[in-house]
């Protein structure tokens, strides 16, 4: 049999969930019991960009479909795990241009998870270039994945790139530490079968 490890990549969900500055904060609430109902549930209010999530194509550019729309092969893929940890910007690097396979989802890890709940965590990490921006374009990536918020700041130039060429792009991952010496894994990010721009997604890594 191939050996095989899985790698949860996804930040668990909580009521205490932090929530980019002004959004909507997580509503989950056990609504019934087994000792009073017989049975138990939970209510779940949220927007669609909390914890671990995918940004699809609606998110900036007006016209292009629900996340639900999107064929299915779209969130699989041959992972690479770019090293960015110190950067203050994410550059293209020489490197890059044999790292990077085609039609490939490529994860930068920087270790910001680890402060995922500290008051600075939405706003001080690394921007990605609009230079790699386009050579992840000419290398028809299917997604990009960062263990932090997002890869710009307003005016969020970087997601318009992206998403008008198709790039999904997978933000507030965890774990990325457990890929650095792994250098064949597949990336499994699917979301929810919503109709809505983007969706929370339990993304995991499998190593062979």
């Amino acid at each position: 049999m191939l050996f095989m490890k899985l790698i949860d990549l996804t930040h668990t969900v909580r009521q205490t969930t932090p929530v980019f500055p002004g959004d909507q904060p997580v509503q989950l609430d056990q609504v019934r019991s087994i000792d009073k109902d017989g049975f138990t549930n939970f209510s779940f209010i949220a927007e669609m960009h909390i914890g671990t999530h995918i940004d699809g194509p609606l998110h900036k550019i007006e016209g292009s479909p629900m996340i639900s729309n999107l064929p299915v092969d779209r969130f699989i893929g041959r992972g690479v795990l770019i090293d960015v940890r110190g950067d203050k910007e994410i550059e293209l690097m020489e490197k890059y241009r044999t790292l990077i396979p085609e039609e490939g989802i490529v994860l930068f890890h920087s270790g910001l998870d680890k402060g995922f709940k500290d008051p600075g965590y939405f706003m001080n990490y690394p921007d990605i270039s609009e230079e790699l921006a386009r050579f992840l374009i000419e290398k028809k990536v299917k997604i990009i994945g960062l263990d932090w918020s997002s890869p710009d700041h307003h005016p969020y130039l970087v997601h318009e790139i992206l998403l008008k060429n198709n790039i999904l792009i997978l933000e507030n991952l965890t774990n990325l530490d457990q890929l650095l010496n792994e250098p064949n894994f597949e990336v499994f990010a699917f979301p929810l079968k919503i109709e809505a721009d983007s969706s929370l997604v339990r993304v995991v890594a499998r190593v062979y």
